[in-house]
């Protein structure tokens, strides 16, 4: 009888972009907790929110939260976003689903864990939001840690949705 260790040498991920004032920064997300990719419909705003709320969505009949990806990192918007290529990635973390608007969404790529280093966490004030940095092609790619990005974003979201989840 052996045993055998699985290692996980890689992995694949869901990339995009979001356009800042001097250039288009790269970040992922893991596929897995990827649903589906849409274009930009109809977002109903709702009063009081959080800046990085932009509203709530109709995704087949189920009503989702959607975030704003850049402005919940504290990235500054002042360059002109095309939102023709906007996207927003529905997400599922713990049986939730959630939108996360995107500026623009690259590829689907495999990201080999070699090539993963953690974020210099002294530097980052959204650090806890972030899993690792990846170094692909002379390009650094950020990894979202989206579980810890809804978490802290949980209370907000409940009381929008009014469903009292956490």
């Amino acid at each position: 009888m052996s045993t055998q260790v699985l290692t996980v040498d890689s992995f694949q991920a869901v990339t995009f972009c979001l356009v800042g004032v001097q250039k288009k920064e790269d970040y992922a997300i893991p596929i897995e907790q990827v649903r589906e990719i849409r274009a930009v419909e109809s977002i109903t705003n709702i009063p009081n929110a959080k800046s990085y709320i932009k509203g709530i969505m109709n995704l087949r009949g189920l009503i989702i939260p959607v975030i704003d990806v850049k402005e919940k990192l504290g990235l500054t918007s002042e360059g002109q976003t095309n939102s023709a290529k906007q996207r927003i990635l529905v997400i599922e973390v713990n049986g939730t689903q959630t939108g996360l608007l995107v500026d623009e969404v690259d590829q689907v790529m495999r990201i080999q864990t070699k090539d993963l280093e953690s974020a210099p966490q002294t530097v980052l004030e959204s650090h806890n939001y972030i899993k690792g940095i990846a170094k692909l092609n002379h390009k650094l790619v950020v990894l979202i840690d989206v579980v810890k990005l809804l978490s802290d974003s949980s209370a907000d979201l409940s009381q929008i949705m009014g469903d009292g989840k956490q």
